[in-house]
């Protein structure tokens, strides 16, 4: 069972805390280069000051910065390749374990998982976003970027799937493994991981833009979705596909004001109400579950709640 790969290598509390301070601080290395260029703006123009900053960190508008949005883009993934960099060193040389533990319980990596919920979630949100724009087509906006557009593409591609490959090893993999195997428990690890998952979420600027609760509603309860798929299906894979197409879908698709991708999309929205844009996650990540449920032979909820998960050493229960 994945969780129980969490019993192999070096497992001391203080690992952990070191772990993920270390993997902070690699993120935080991620963040120099752009750094570098709100510093470069702010010393040459006096004018631009902190309620620019203020109003930067809110909208992702990197034309306050002088720089485009595809530059931009690439200078928000560096900071997760510097912590994917960083989680792959406290893998292998803190916990003494290897990347594949925090995916797979000892079997190879299945990209056909990978690509299947990539594929069905992409469905699905394009299904969603269907009803909407029949429902408020006032509300959307085509737009031809040009060859911009096709570098935005080749960024998504090639350096997107990091951030959300991260994301889901460190939530999915290492926070998650790190909660079931202290608290032997495996709805500990997956609530802890959603609501951290979630508070992490909180410094997006859709929070500034939308208001806390309901933004928080829908990082916990994609949390809790990625985390549940991840559990019923025994593996990451399904859950890495699902967040790389959420982002491909965001960064290349549609966009709107407040979004944390402010990137040249084939299509914007003037309106989102985050209640409606919850339910519509909701809905989908039902028909997700309901599907691989069918195609997969996934466990019952109830077998889930009921099912411990064995192990030579402890049960996680």
């Amino acid at each position: 069972m994945l969780l129980n790969q969490v019993y192999k290598g070096l497992n001391d509390w203080w690992l952990y805390i070191a772990g993920v301070s270390f993997v902070i601080v690699g993120y935080m290395l991620g963040q120099i280069p752009l750094t570098f260029v709100m510093y470069k703006k702010i010393a040459s123009n006096p004018a631009f000051g902190s309620e620019d900053l203020n109003a930067f960190s809110e909208n992702m508008d990197f034309a306050a910065l002088g720089i485009g949005k595809n530059t931009g883009f690439f200078l928000l993934i560096l900071m997760f390749i510097f912590a994917m960099g960083a989680l792959w060193i406290v893998v292998k040389y803190f916990h003494k374990k290897r990347m594949i533990d925090l995916v797979t319980p000892d079997r190879p990596v299945n990209y056909k998982k990978i690509f299947f919920g990539f594929g069905l979630w992409m469905v699905l949100n394009l299904i969603l976003e269907f009803v909407n724009y029949v429902s408020s087509p006032g509300d959307y906006t085509f737009r031809w970027s040009g060859g911009s557009f096709f570098v935005l593409l080749l960024i998504a591609i090639i350096c997107l799937p990091i951030q959300t490959s991260f994301e889901e090893l460190f939530f999915r993999g290492y926070i998650m493994q790190g909660l079931a195997y202290f608290s032997e428990n495996k709805w500990v690890a997956i609530v802890g991981s959603s609501v951290l998952f979630g508070l992490i979420h909180g410094m997006n600027s859709e929070i500034a833009q939308y208001g806390f609760w309901p933004m928080q509603s829908y990082y916990i309860s994609a949390g809790l979705f990625l985390a549940l798929i991840t559990i019923l299906d025994d593996g990451l894979e399904l859950a890495l596909g699902v967040h790389a197409a959420t982002n491909f879908f965001g960064a290349t698709f549609l966009t709107y004001q407040g979004s944390v991708l402010q990137t040249d999309t084939l299509f914007t929205t003037s309106y989102i109400n985050p209640w409606l844009m919850l339910l519509g996650f909701i809905l989908s990540a039902t028909a997700f579950i309901f599907i691989c449920a069918k195609k997969f032979n996934w466990p019952t909820f109830t077998a889930l709640f009921i099912q411990g998960i064995a192990t030579t050493n402890r049960d996680v229960k």
